[in-house]
């Protein structure tokens, strides 16, 4: 069995993806988002995002789900800077 690597770094980002037995046979993914902002640590928590048949699967959907928000989440507020508002 391969070893699932479940926490990764991404521009300048930390994810934790988790997959969480649900029953007998599947697992949901969920992710927790992690980002250094000056002295604070801001943290968005992510839960059942998808139903998965393998502990893998949810692992890799809640990677990709993860970078999507960030990708999101650095777009808007790169549109705000630019507007000279901040984002909340």
């Amino acid at each position: 069995m391969m070893a699932i690597t479940n926490a990764i770094r991404y521009k300048g980002f930390f994810l934790d993806c988790a997959p969480v037995k649900q029953g007998n046979a599947c697992f949901v993914a969920q992710v927790i988002i992690t980002h250094e902002s000056g002295a604070a640590l801001d943290e968005y928590a992510f839960h059942d995002l998808w139903l998965a048949k393998t502990a893998a699967d949810a692992v890799s959907f809640a990677k990709a789900w993860g970078r999507e928000w960030i990708d999101a989440h650095l777009q808007e507020a790169d549109a705000c800077a630019g507007l000279g508002v901040h984002s909340v």
